[in-house]
């Protein structure tokens, strides 16, 4: 629009100049002048009526008929076009030269203008020009928004409703080719953003659609070609809205010490998107138990698994085989303790099986080395990291700065971190009774070998921090109550989450929602290191704890079990048809010893 107007403005001016200045035209040939003013306003108009019929849809959603005519400078060349016709008849009928000349100059002016507005028609109806003019419609929306929409929340998507108009309209037509349109336009200009407000509605954005496009596949129907050709694009443009938004706060927190953005708020954001991924992928695995053929849960999950590892990949700052390209984003990964935290715990919901790569990288960033260990082969990653560094970070090892110190004091040390991730990552442990998708059988994140069951549990038992059954019941005891006054990872994390919360779209559930994975948690720990304790703990347990961990064992850590789950844990019937309490603790040591072997 700025080029438009300073069009008009110049040759506004130059109109104003040649009627002061020109050459006067002889009277008898005023009739010429404003028909060759006719004729050509007449030829661009039938030339533009021929790209519209061609090219536009008068009933597009996205862009609009009207932000094509917009953006063409069409309105501005009509009123000039037409005024030239008016001035240069005005001057053959009156016979003023300086009418005459006014009409000369508008007619030169409607012709350059009117030659201008084409070119802009083509190039926004087709091709790569296309794809950029779309590009800055989207920029221009979250631009819109960014101004007024505060905070940035889900709810107030309708600042930009144009956009997801068109994405609607191309799920619904089952539009695979406008759906990659969508996602390549919604981050084309990703690294171009100046304001830290259109990043955050273009994270925003990026983020539901990742989970809209991912639903539409798995449950409405939406061919799967959808997933395979959009979610990459919107997980790579989460990646580089996520820097982009880094290199954009960075400054003001480098500026005020006081404010502590840093790289937080763009890992809550990757943590999101994690999660959506999680979400859709246990989904698709659920859908193809129904269907082991079933297309659109196959594009999912192929499409999620390669974002998960790029996504972890670019937030490792030393990736093992993996090398960043110029103009990467992230090209030293996550560097702040805090924001790792963040993401990490995201990356544990719903069994994530990149969760082993995650705790290699928080070793290098809380004490700034790599761990070259094996967690397969019992080595524990959190033990080196306390041997390095301390249960609460107060020796620096090779990381100077208070940062990741002041990190686990928040969260209740390295101890209380292992068991609440440990605890995320058996709540989202997948039914084990699910078979793998055909071509999936070697995938950690599928795969019925127990050895990769046992690894999700022991990359974080190993860490001996419970030394008997009443510090693990302590644990539970202050866990499950949640108190505001209780340092915990997940305080630190829902207030991160609550404060740069990019979206709703998946709720956040708390140790305290998840008593039977807290208790598993617990037990498991004490069964690596002191078998006769998880006896005490299970003995010490309240019955309804004790029925809601022997179910969620049943579901997710043996596919032999004496009996399905019942999941009517707070039922009275639901107690009787799991047995005595005998028969309970009995059954669930042996389910967890099965796995631990």
């Amino acid at each position: 629009m700025a080029v438009q107007a300073a069009l008009v403005t110049l040759l506004t001016a130059t109109a104003i100049i040649l009627a002061e200045r020109g050459t006067d035209v002889p009277k008898d040939k005023a009739a010429v002048l404003w028909q060759l003013g006719f004729g050509i306003f007449s030829t661009v108009l039938t030339a533009h009526t021929i790209v519209f019929a061609v090219s536009a849809d008068a009933e597009s959603v996205w862009p609009s008929f009207l932000d094509v005519v917009v953006a063409i400078a069409l309105p501005e060349w009509l009123v000039v076009g037409f005024a030239s016709i008016l001035v240069s008849s005005a001057g053959d009928i009156g016979g003023n030269p300086g009418v005459i000349n006014a009409g000369l100059a508008l007619v030169v002016i409607q012709s350059v203008l009117g030659i201008y507005t084409l070119l802009k028609s083509l190039q926004a109806l087709g091709g790569e020009g296309r794809r950029r003019f779309l590009a800055t419609l989207a920029t221009r929306d979250l631009r819109r928004a960014a101004r007024r929409g505060s905070p940035v929340r889900l709810k107030n998507r309708h600042l930009i409703q144009d956009f997801l108009s068109g994405v609607e309209t191309a799920i619904d037509r089952g539009d695979v080719a406008s759906l990659s349109q969508r996602a390549t336009e919604i981050g084309m200009y990703c690294r171009a953003d100046k304001d830290p407000r259109v990043v955050r509605w273009r994270l925003v954005l990026l983020t539901y659609l990742v989970e809209r496009i991912g639903r539409a596949v798995l449950y409405d129907n939406l061919t799967g070609d959808a997933a395979r050709v959009a979610l990459p694009q919107l997980i790579d443009g989460t990646l580089q809205s996520s820097y982009r938004l880094a290199e954009l706060t960075l400054p003001a927190a480098a500026a005020d010490p006081e404010v502590r953005v840093t790289e937080l708020e763009a890992a809550v954001s990757l943590g999101q998107v994690c999660r959506v991924i999680g979400w859709l992928q246990q989904a698709a695995h659920e859908l193809l138990q129904q269907d082991a053929h079933n297309v659109g849960a196959r594009q999912i999950v192929a499409s999620v698994q390669s974002g998960r590892k790029r996504i972890v990949q670019f937030v490792d700052p030393d990736p093992p085989g993996f090398f960043r390209d110029h103009g990467d984003p992230w090209p030293a990964g996550l560097s702040d303790p805090r924001a790792l935290l963040v993401w990490l715990s995201a990356l544990c919901e719903f069994g994530g099986s990149w969760v082993g790569s995650g705790l290699y990288i928080l070793a290098e960033v809380l004490t700034g080395e790599k761990f070259y260990g094996n967690y397969w082969h019992g080595d524990c990653v959190l033990s080196e990291i306390e041997r390095r560094i301390g249960q609460f970070g107060e020796r620096p090892h090779r990381r100077p700065g208070p940062m990741a110190e002041e990190t686990l004091r928040a969260c209740g040390g390295l101890n209380a971190v292992s068991l609440e991730l440990a605890a995320t990552v058996i709540a989202g442990l997948r039914n084990w009774r699910f078979t793998p998708p055909p071509g999936y059988e070697q995938d950690p994140a599928f795969s019925t070998d127990r050895r990769y069951l046992n690894s999700q549990l022991s990359m974080f038992s190993t860490h001996d921090c419970l030394p008997d059954a009443e510090a693990a019941f302590d644990w539970l005891a202050r866990t499950l109550s949640d108190l505001p006054s209780e340092p915990s990872l997940w305080r630190l994390v829902h207030a991160d989450s609550a404060r740069w919360g990019l979206t709703e779209s998946l709720e956040m559930y708390s140790p305290a929602d998840r008593p039977a994975a807290a208790v598993l948690t617990a037990l498991v720990r004490l069964l690596t290191h002191r078998p006769a304790e998880a006896r005490r703990l299970a003995d010490l347990l309240p019955l309804p704890m004790l029925s809601g961990a022997l179910q969620l064992a049943r579901f997710s850590l043996t596919s032999e079990p004496a009996a399905e789950p019942v999941m009517l844990t707070w039922s009275q019937a639901g107690h009787a048809r799991l047995g005595s309490r005998e028969a309970q603790v009995g059954e669930l040591l042996g389910i967890l010893e099965a796995v631990m072997q």
